[in-house]
């Protein structure tokens, strides 16, 4: 178990994850186009024009649920993470890094849906994300060093073991990249939606098991 002089509290961890992921939302948004038809001489309305962009719009709306389904995930991590050293910090850069060149890899897959590189770059920045908040809660819960003490055991063995298939998952999705740029957008578009999903049941953590209201008992 880590020295508890060597630890401090995760509230500047937090706070500066949450002023990237907001301004890494606010970078997504600036990336679509805004038509002015007054300046477009052979343009036959707005609603035409918008069509267009139909990519942007999608591109967008999948990456914006993609860095906010990363949100709740570090979330959930730090709902049990209790305190922060050095190592932690590292990750935490690591999934920031990850998080930050989203909307460099969204706007590569737009402005090219169907190449394969584009796909796998955007692929393994949601891996890499997800790779660091899973590696962040199996550090921390490592014989509870920096989790809650009393966390159900059973709960963090199922964490760990389903942070390891979700990235499985992305991992093979991104992999699929060098086979067509489609397989990658499919496997990664079934998990968001999946984790999306469980999220609005009200299913916890990346296990999505169903939250309880009894108390956490140490094993």
């Amino acid at each position: 178990m880590t020295d508890d002089a060597t630890t401090f509290s995760t509230e500047r961890l937090k706070t500066l994850t949450d002023g990237v992921i907001a301004i890494v939302i606010t970078l997504l948004v600036l990336e679509l186009t805004v038509p002015v038809v007054a300046e477009i001489p052979t343009s036959e309305g707005l609603w035409p024009e918008l069509r267009h962009l139909w990519r942007e719009i999608l591109g967008y709306t999948v990456s914006f649920f993609v860095v906010g389904l990363l949100w709740l995930y570090h979330h959930n991590v730090f709902r049990y993470v209790q305190r922060a050293n050095g190592t932690l910090l590292t990750l935490n850069v690591f999934f920031l890094f990850a998080v930050s060149i989203t909307p460099f890899s969204s706007a590569l897959v737009t402005a090219n849906p169907d190449e394969r590189l584009a796909a796998i770059i955007y692929g393994s920045s949601i891996f890499l994300a997800g790779a660091s908040n899973a590696a962040m809660f199996a550090y921390g819960s490592w014989r509870r060093r920096l989790i809650d003490r009393n966390l159900d055991g059973e709960f963090i063995r199922r964490e760990n073991r389903s942070a390891l298939v979700i990235l499985i998952v992305l991992g093979v999705g991104a992999a699929l990249g060098y086979v067509g740029a489609s397989y990658t957008y499919a496997v990664l578009g079934l998990a968001i939606t999946y984790y999306w999903v469980m999220t609005a049941l009200n299913r916890e953590g990346v296990s999505a098991a169903r939250r309880r209201d009894r108390h956490i008992a140490h094993d």
